[in-house]
């Protein structure tokens, strides 16, 4: 298990490392205001998969192995299609009678319904790869992806010398496209023709896992992203490219403990043992939030210029922005891998509670914080809600596991486990 997630974790470095020159390219050619409409239309269709993910998500990682994949596929692929385009609709409904809640860039309609339908294929596939845990073909079909994007992005901005926002758009449709195709081949090899008996069952199933799953999805993502529509709104396009830029560097110290979080769904929704599934989630939680905490006062040491003269000068409030969202990132980093495990244990309606209770602050401190102190309040309102958030988590596994502070605290053996299977991994691979 740990050799996947040393190379889950492989992975996410070099995809954060492209990531990082691609927003760096980004910022540079396109600007705060394109980098804004950009961070929209991904919250748009961010929102749509949402929907989609209701049969397509995380509940496809649970039921794979106890269903296999060949009567998960066909409703995942045809609920994303038509869930996929429905939402659309709504939404760009949506903003039309309610123009103070428009989602979608006003004429971004059918660029967010294409890219929403191939970027829900694509996770669904990933879903089902997971499922039968194989978690180096994702990590493969995922750093795939962000090559192509980035070699595309290149063409686009050097080679057409295109410099508004259909220079990423472009680049995320074909890279997700071609990811879709890949994830498919590297399925086939796994599909068993079985009868398409009890399908009414077996998606009432799917989608009550999913309901809980997805919900604490929505408010999660709302406690993620919600920020940028009230930046949008309270100060303009240009400080939403410069907040949405600021999220991605600080959410770049998520990539630990999302490559923990996909391992430990992955392993734990295959495995029947509670008493390992706690001391697992207890020993990956610790190690998560060392790590990840290191990592923020890392990334915080970094001066002011540096930003600014990788960025522009445009881009200043960057190092604000992470410094005001540093403590929510650390903690929410924590967060992850409780709710990896309560999926995992068939009780992800912890994952919806907890998701609410964040919501609802980010929504009061956003509106109270945004208008008064610009971008500093929208991290600020982020550390308050993932915080929140992550305590309710945090009380509800200590009750049911019965452990205590002390046991949270990172011993030695658990530093030696974890240096002893790094070295595991290095040898074998060397």
């Amino acid at each position: 298990m740990f050799k996947k997630i040393i190379g889950t974790i492989g992975t996410r470095v070099l995809t954060a490392l492209l990531a990082l020159i691609t927003w760096t390219l980004n910022a540079n050619y396109l600007g705060p205001e394109n980098l804004g409409t950009i961070s929209l239309i991904i919250l748009s269709v961010t929102i749509i998969q949402l929907f989609t993910n209701f049969v397509s998500g995380a509940a496809l990682i649970y039921l794979t192995p106890r269903t296999g994949i060949y009567k998960l596929f066909i409703p995942a692929y045809l609920w994303s299609f038509a869930v996929a385009i429905l939402t659309t609709f709504l939404l760009q409904l949506l903003g039309f009678l309610v123009p103070v809640l428009e989602i979608i860039p006003a004429g971004y309609f059918l660029p967010v319904m294409f890219l929403a339908l191939v970027m829900s294929f694509a996770s669904a596939n990933y879903m089902l790869l997971l499922g039968l845990e194989k978690v180096r073909s994702f990590n493969l079909i995922s750093l795939a992806q962000v090559v192509v994007l980035f070699i595309v992005l290149l063409f686009m901005l050097f080679g057409i010398r295109l410099n508004d926002v259909m220079a990423y758009y472009w680049p995320l449709f074909i890279s997700y496209s071609l990811a879709m195709a890949a994830g498919l081949v590297l399925l086939y090899p796994s599909f068993k023709k079985v009868p398409l008996t009890n399908m009414k069952e077996l998606l009432m199933e799917i989608l009550r896992f999913g309901t809980f799953v997805q919900v604490a999805n929505i408010f999660q993502t709302m406690n993620y992203r919600l920020s940028l529509k009230f930046v949008d709104f309270y100060i303009g396009r240009g400080a939403v490219g410069v907040l949405s830029l600021g999220m991605q560097l600080a959410e770049g110290m998520w990539l630990i403990s999302r490559s923990i979080a996909t391992v430990q769904y992955s392993r734990l929704s295959n495995e029947m043992n509670y008493d390992y599934s706690v001391k697992l989630t207890l020993t990956l939680a610790k190690i998560t939030w060392m790590v990840t905490g290191l990592g923020m006062l890392l990334l915080l040491a970094v001066p002011e210029f540096v930003f600014t003269a990788i960025f522009t000068a445009k881009f200043g409030d960057i190092k604000m922005v992470i410094a005001s969202l540093a403590i929510g990132i650390v903690t929410l980093s924590v967060s992850m891998i409780f709710s990896g495990f309560f999926s995992a244990i068939n009780k992800p309606f912890h994952n919806t509670i907890s998701s609410g209770i964040g919501l609802v602050f980010t929504v009061g401190f956003g509106l109270l914080l945004i208008p008064k102190y610009g971008l500093m309040g929208a991290g600020i309102t982020a550390t308050i809600s993932y915080s929140l958030l992550t305590l309710y988590q945090f009380i509800v596994f200590s009750r049911m596991t019965r452990l205590g502070l002390r046991d949270f605290m990172l011993t030695r053996s658990e530093v030696r486990m974890l240096m002893l299977e790094v070295r595991k991994v290095v040898t074998r691979d060397t």
